[in-house]
């Protein structure tokens, strides 16, 4: 059963209101990992994740915790900052 209008409103915390606190918030969250911003003309929130990852994308969502869970998702499915060469996890030089 979706919530009514009579429970109130979520608690809100800094990852769900917009500005630099979202910001700062959310890159705590991620240890610095990734880089977060609001698209003023497409009015979400975007993050991409900081060289060295696997993966070079962007993730996106309609507030911060939205894109909080998305980048979440992708640290699951990557890791958090798993070397992209298999010689640099066995620390090799290439």
């Amino acid at each position: 059963m979706p919530p009514s209008r009579a429970s109130g409103p979520a608690e809100r915390t800094a990852a769900d209101v917009f500005g630099p606190d979202a910001v700062n918030d959310l890159e705590c969250r991620t240890g610095g990992r990734w880089v977060f911003w609001y698209g003023y003309y497409t009015r979400r929130w975007w993050a991409m994740p900081r060289p060295p990852y696997p993966w070079f994308g962007l993730a996106e969502g309609r507030t911060p915790a939205d894109l909080l869970a998305r980048v979440r998702e992708a640290e699951e499915y990557y890791g958090p900052c798993r070397p992209r060469h298999a010689s640099d996890r066995a620390g090799e030089s290439r």
